[in-house]
């Protein structure tokens, strides 16, 4: 994954919408209507992409995975066929070539290659519950990539170099039934648009079904699209009917013989489908959903560098540690004892290490390897031993456990 300059700066979704607060955002922005956040600051994202290169390093973190990449301009679209050498990269030359054409470059999955936007969108992760994924746009001056369309998810839009016109069409949100659909564009019966214009340092919010389009100036424009993708009910009960039938069989129930085309086979249909439909007002049905939407995100985490063993041979009750930042993790019961998941990783730990557990995958400050509870002093050492050696905690300077902002 490649690096990018950093200064103290964290992304998080706060860093994203200050000054407007999360709560703010939450309760009477999201999925509710647009907004902009207004800054007019050039190079506020270049903690994420340093604005003067954001192209250069673009392409060459996508140099060997020319299938993230594709070309269009409104209804033209190009493949990475077009755009992979004969030794499988990508070809910068012709790829250039047809940007000068008038073509938007778009290149997917940019966290999986740039760790800033790894962490800023596990970061979004931890603070959502909802998975999170970027795609970056380079569009030429006075160039327009997509059509009007609507994307099935929610976004947020962070213009990193230079500006765009955003042109946004009221009344006209697609339903959620319909965001399912496989075409996204819409030609024909539009009103008026409301323009607004990003200037770099800018971000913009649309909620998912919302009717956009966007133009680029008389400069190219290099813009991240941040996907929140927030799993819907279907989502969830799909999953809590999964967990279910593990242990009940309705759920296991073989569909009849010839039950597509036997009239009295497919009658007993509607019975089966009521009895595992049932089976959702199980208490443990919820539990269950949760669990598994959870086992996904955790799964999701971005893996921590693995901690100097030397950072972990002198510590004692007074060493100061906080858990690596952004990471989701939770506690679940195992064989005689607890497990606390995190990124690929996992810890397995005996009963009496649940409080324990469950005190570092709740932590958002730093704290003294003495303040683990309900441990010995020698379980307590031994126990962030093995959680920094795994890169779950880092250690600190001894000053940041009494930050009155922990």
């Amino acid at each position: 994954m490649g690096t990018n300059r950093r200064t103290d700066i964290e992304p998080s979704l706060a860093w994203l919408l200050q000054p407007l607060s999360v709560e703010t955002f939450l309760n009477e922005i999201w999925a509710q209507t647009h907004y902009h956040v207004q800054r007019h600051r050039p190079g506020h994202f270049d903690d994420l992409l340093p604005a003067s290169s954001a192209v250069e390093q673009l392409l060459e973190s996508f140099r060997t995975e020319p299938s993230r990449v594709r070309l269009i301009r409104e209804h033209d679209k190009k493949s990475a066929d077009n755009y992979r050498l004969a030794d499988g990269s990508l070809d910068l030359a012709c790829l250039r070539s047809d940007f000068a054409g008038g073509y938007t470059i778009v290149l997917e999955d940019v966290e999986q290659y740039v760790r800033a936007v790894a962490e800023l969108t596990h970061a979004i992760e931890v603070e959502l519950n909802f998975a999170t994924k970027v795609n970056a746009y380079v569009t030429p001056p006075e160039s327009q990539g997509f059509v009007a369309h609507y994307d099935g998810h929610d976004v947020l839009i962070l213009q990193v170099q230079g500006a765009k016109i955003w042109h946004l069409y009221e009344g006209v949100d697609v339903a959620p039934h319909q965001l399912r659909r496989e075409k996204k564009w819409v030609a024909d019966g539009l009103p008026s648009p409301t323009d607004l214009r990003l200037e770099a340092g800018d971000v913009l919010y649309l909620p998912r079904g919302k009717v956009h389009a966007a133009e680029a100036t008389s400069v190219p424009s290099v813009h991240l699209t941040v996907g929140i993708h927030a799993p819907t009910a279907l989502t969830f009960a799909a999953a809590a009917l999964n967990s279910l039938s593990f242990s009940d069989d309705r759920l296991n129930a073989r569909l009849p013989p010839r039950h597509l085309e036997d009239v009295d086979a497919r009658a007993t249909l509607g019975a089966l489908l009521r009895d595992a439909a049932r089976a959702i007002e199980d208490p443990g049905a919820v539990t269950g959903g949760l669990d598994a939407l959870a086992e996904i995100l955790v799964r999701r985490g971005n893996c921590p560098p693995v901690g100097p063993v030397a950072n972990a041979i002198a510590i004692d009750e007074k060493t100061v540690v906080r858990k690596y930042q952004p990471l989701y993790s939770r506690v679940t019961a195992a064989t005689d004892g607890v497990t606390l998941q995190f990124a690929q990783l996992s810890i397995t730990a005996g009963a009496d290490h649940e409080s324990a557990m469950r005190f570092v995958s709740a932590s958002t400050g730093p704290f003294r390897v003495g303040d683990l509870p309900e441990l010995r002093a020698a379980q307590q050492k031994e126990l962030a031993r093995s959680l920094i050696v795994s890169g779950f905690l880092v250690c600190c300077p001894t000053t940041d456990v009494d930050d009155p902002l922990r």
